[in-house]
């Protein structure tokens, strides 16, 4: 049941994060290898090992889709013309207006297909998946749980399109991610560590076990609360 979600590139410049990741992992979901695919690159985007190719990229947007900043500035510089950097930001505000009116509320995902001329990348990426952590940017310790959030929406449209995908070589298949709001967003590798951990294990948990997660019991959401909220406090 778990086919419709993809391998997650987890893309680290900082080795730490990496180590944190590996760490949390390990003590929260010690059975992941079975449920989904995780490979970790510590490079930049520019420096990406020869071959590497992945479907969809991850951008931790502002809600107003502005990829200029930080490494939404790397995925603009990457995928866009050099004599039209804000090419890929037009792509991503057109949508945003059509779904949001404009502004994505912090923790939602939208998924923007490439425009055609610039799908011709070596990495064969066609889609950007906008995932704001923030209104604008700045300081987001205050949002405890924006990066559960936003890796859940995350997965909930990718895994949807997959699903509805007709032809299985239109599938998502290979999703590049970076930790999420830990940069201007000052929250800390430890709090993104466990709360993405946490989104993509309870995810999983939902595809596998729709008779609980498709009726909700009181002391399941207890449970599933009082857990994220101890991470929130990192």
């Amino acid at each position: 049941m778990t086919s419709n979600i993809p391998e997650i590139l987890l893309l680290c410049v900082d080795a730490t994060f990496l180590t944190t990741f590996n760490q949390t992992i390990t003590q929260l979901w010690p059975e992941h290898s079975s449920k989904i695919k995780i490979t970790p690159i510590n490079e930049r985007l520019n420096s990406l090992p020869a071959g590497t190719t992945f479907n969809l990229i991850v951008s931790p947007a502002n809600s107003y889709a502005r990829l200029d900043g930080a490494f939404d500035n790397a995925i603009s510089l990457t995928f866009s013309p050099r004599n039209d950097y804000h090419a890929l930001t037009r792509a991503a505000q057109r949508v945003f207006y059509e779904k949001w009116r404009g502004f994505a509320p912090p923790g939602s995902c939208t998924l923007v297909e490439f425009p055609e001329e610039l799908k011709k990348n070596v990495y064969g990426c066609e889609w950007v998946a906008m995932c704001p952590t923030m209104r604008q940017p700045g300081n987001v310790e205050w949002d405890r749980e924006v990066v559960y959030e936003c890796v859940w929406s995350l997965l909930c449209r990718v895994e949807g399109f997959n699903r509805s995908a007709s032809e299985e070589g239109k599938k998502i298949e290979r999703v590049l991610l970076t930790p999420l709001a830990t940069g201007i967003g000052r929250v800390s590798k430890e709090r993104w560590a466990g709360q993405m951990v946490l989104a993509l294990k309870h995810f999983v948990d939902a595809v596998e076990r729709p008779q609980v997660w498709g009726v909700c019991s009181g002391g399941i959401l207890l449970g599933l609360i009082v857990r994220l909220r101890g991470l929130g406090n990192l």
